[in-house]
């Protein structure tokens, strides 16, 4: 089985996100690998090594406005569902 390592491409198991190693660092006894793409350490136990990036096909072929209309769709769908301060019920 591969080693992570530096420059090693690796997906967060928890939320799939995907990055190059840019640093290993060990910490107690725990090994925490720096991520280029989020700025952020994660435990090497939950990153697993992977050899390319999938392709994102979602966006393939569409123009900024209709980028820019998905962003405001998907914004305006959780604006919508977002809870509002008068809705919340405080306990005493």
């Amino acid at each position: 089985m591969a080693e992570i390592r530096e420059d090693s491409l690796v997906r967060y198991k928890g939320t799939g996100t995907i990055g190059t190693v840019k640093v290993l660092l060990e910490d107690d006894g725990v090994t925490w690998a720096f991520l280029d793409s989020t700025g952020l350490y994660y435990r090497l136990d939950s990153l697993e090594l992977i050899e390319k990036a999938p392709e994102r096909k979602e966006l393939e072929g569409m123009t900024l406005e209709q980028i820019q209309e998905r962003f405001k769709q998907t914004q305006d769908m959780m604006d919508a569902v977002k809870m509002q301060d008068d809705n919340l019920e405080t306990g005493g």
